[in-house]
C-alpha cells in the first residue's frame, strides 16, 4: 500500500528545481512563497549558457552553490554517489530508505533524474512495489511512479535533496549571501575556450547564438532557456522588492530585465516553431536590453549591500 503526503503539490513551473522544493517546504510552512525560495537561493539571479545555446541553463550550476542559502531555513540535506564517493547503486539504495523515512515523518524529498533529467517531488512511496510517487516533467506518462532504482539512469549523476523543518532562520543573512552571490555569479571570470559561460558573459553568447543562420538545438529546447529566465528574472523582481527601499533600484533594473525576457516569450513560445533568423535578430534586441539592465541591477545591488 501507498504511502502519500496528500498536501504535498509541485506548481506547473519552469525550473523544476524551485518547484519540487517549493512543494516540499510547502506541507510544513506556508509563510515561504515561491518567490521566497527563488530570492534567498540565488536561483532568480543565475544566467549560464552553453556556447551553441545549451537546452537549458540554470540548473546546471551546483547544487550546493545554489541552496547554501537555504540550508539553514530548510534544514536541507542531501545525498549524491559522486559528492559522497559513492557507487550509484548504494547511493540509490540511502536514497530510497531516506525518502521513505521522510515520508513517513512527513517530509516530501526531491529527486534528481527520475523520469527525464529534471528535478521531482516525491510526494510518496510504495514499498511494496518499490516504487516513488512522484511530480514534475512527464509525471503523467508513467502513472506517477518511479521505479527506486531508476534514478540518475539518463545522465548516470544520483542525488537526491531532503528538505525539513529548520529550528531557527536568519534571513537577512540569507538574503545577503544570496545577492552578494549574484553580483559574484555576474562578473565570474570565464575561460574563452570553455563550454559553459557563467554570469554576464553569457548574455552575449546568448545574443550570438540565436541569431546564428542554423541552430544548434530544436525550439523546445531553445526556447525554455527564456522561459525559465523570464521566471527567475520575474521572482527575482518581486524578492528585491520586497526586501524594501534599500533594494527599489535594483528592484527596477531586474524588472526591467524581466519584462525584456517576457517580451522575447511572447514572440517565441514553448514549444512553438522556431522563429525566422529575422525575426530572432529582431528578439535578440529584447535580449540586450535584458542584459543592460541586468549590468545596473548588479550594480544597484551591491550599492545597497554597502549600506
Amino acid at each position: 500500500m501507498a504511502t502519500e503526503i496528500p498536501q504535498a503539490s509541485a506548481p506547473a513551473i519552469a525550473t523544476t528545481m524551485m518547484a519540487s522544493l517549493y512543494g516540499a517546504v510547502h506541507t510544513w510552512d506556508d509563510s515561504l512563497t515561491l518567490t521566497d525560495l527563488f530570492g534567498y537561493s540565488g536561483h532568480a539571479f543565475i544566467l549560464n549558457i552553453e556556447r551553441t545555446l545549451c537546452p537549458s541553463g540554470p540548473t546546471a550550476w551546483d547544487w550546493g552553490a545554489i541552496l547554501f542559502p537555504l540550508r539553514q531555513i530548510l534544514s536541507l540535506r542531501r545525498l549524491c554517489a559522486s559528492c559522497d564517493m559513492r557507487s550509484p547503486e548504494e547511493a540509490r539504495e540511502l536514497i530510497w530508505q531516506r525518502t521513505v523515512a521522510a515520508i513517513a515523518a512527513g517530509h516530501p524529498s526531491v529527486l534528481w533524474d527520475a523520469i527525464i533529467p529534471e528535478f521531482y517531488l516525491a510526494s510518496g512511496v510504495d514499498e511494496a512495489t518499490g516504487e516513488y510517487l512522484v511530480q514534475g516533467p512527464m509525471a503523467d506518462k508513467v502513472n506517477g511512479r518511479v521505479a527506486w532504482d531508476s534514478l540518475g539512469k539518463n545522465l548516470g549523476q544520483v542525488w537526491a535533496i531532503f528538505p525539513a523543518p529548520g529550528s531557527t532562520r536568519d534571513l537577512a543573512s540569507a538574503r545577503d549571501l544570496s545577492l552578494r552571490g549574484a553580483i559574484t555569479w555576474h562578473r565570474w571570470e570565464n575561460d574563452p575556450e570553455s563550454q559553459w559561460v557563467f554570469g554576464g558573459d553569457a548574455w552575449d553568447v546568448w545574443i550570438e547564438a540565436i541569431t546564428e543562420e542554423d541552430l544548434a538545438y530544436d525550439s523546445a529546447e531553445i526556447s525554455l532557456n527564456h522561459q525559465v529566465y523570464a521566471e527567475c528574472r520575474r521572482h527575482a523582481a518581486l524578492f528585491l522588492a520586497a526586501q524594501g527601499a534599500r533594494f527599489a533600484a535594483a528592484a527596477t533594473a531586474y524588472e526591467q530585465v524581466a519584462t525584456a525576457l517576457e517580451a522575447v516569450c511572447g514572440a517565441w513560445p514553448f514549444p512553438g516553431p522556431i522563429p525566422a533568423v529575422a525575426r530572432r535578430r529582431e528578439l535578440a534586441h529584447y535580449l540586450a536590453q535584458a542584459r543592460d539592465a541586468e549590468v545596473i541591477g548588479v550594480a544597484a545591488l551591491e550599492a545597497a549591500l554597502k549600506e
